[in-house]
């Protein structure tokens, strides 16, 4: 047995991923388990250190998409 994770790229495209994914289950030839979008725990914030970031965040550059893709090389 094979587990295997997928990435439903596309909002889109989610009813007919889940459909296809369905009908596999259906016919037993997989087993589906949901799980929920994993938050990845961190150091919590203030709300001062919250307020500090989104300040710094509209004070610094901000890119296109393409030079956002440029830079990420995609």
């Amino acid at each position: 047995m094979r587990t295997i994770e997928v990435n439903i790229l596309a909002d889109d495209d989610e009813e007919f991923v889940m459909n296809i994914l369905n009908a596999l289950a259906q016919k037993r030839i997989i087993e589906i388990n949901l799980h929920k979008d994993v938050i990845r725990p961190g150091k919590p914030m203030t709300t001062g250190e919250l307020n500090r970031l989104i300040d710094e965040s509209e004070l610094s550059r901000s890119y296109s998409v393409e030079e956002a893709k440029a830079m990420l090389g995609l």
